[in-house]
């Protein structure tokens, strides 16, 4: 999740066309609820077989559609190998 001071920096690349940006008023709860540690293992997941587990990510909007009016990616990375593909889309 991206904080306010960079969501005005995308805006001003212009990454954000057409998108409004204000300022939120600051929530003490919601900075006190997200204070919990968590705290991660120093071991590294591999899935064992190939497409055991497949983790999927989607681009929105790319600035410039393509050729065939995709203006959206679709990433699919095997996490036992670490083979990508990505599939444009509309």
């Amino acid at each position: 999740m991206l904080g306010l001071d960079s969501l005005q920096v995308l805006a001003k690349q212009g990454v954000l066309e057409g998108a409004l940006i204000c300022n939120l008023k600051f929530v003490e709860r919601c900075v006190l609820d997200k204070k919990a540690e968590v705290k991660y293992g120093t071991v590294i997941h591999r899935s064992e077989g190939l497409l055991d587990c497949i983790h999927v990510d989607v681009w929105v909007p790319i600035k410039t559609a393509s050729l065939g009016d995709h203006g959206y990616l679709e990433i699919f990375v095997d996490d036992s190998s670490m083979r990508y593909w990505v599939y444009p889309m509309r």
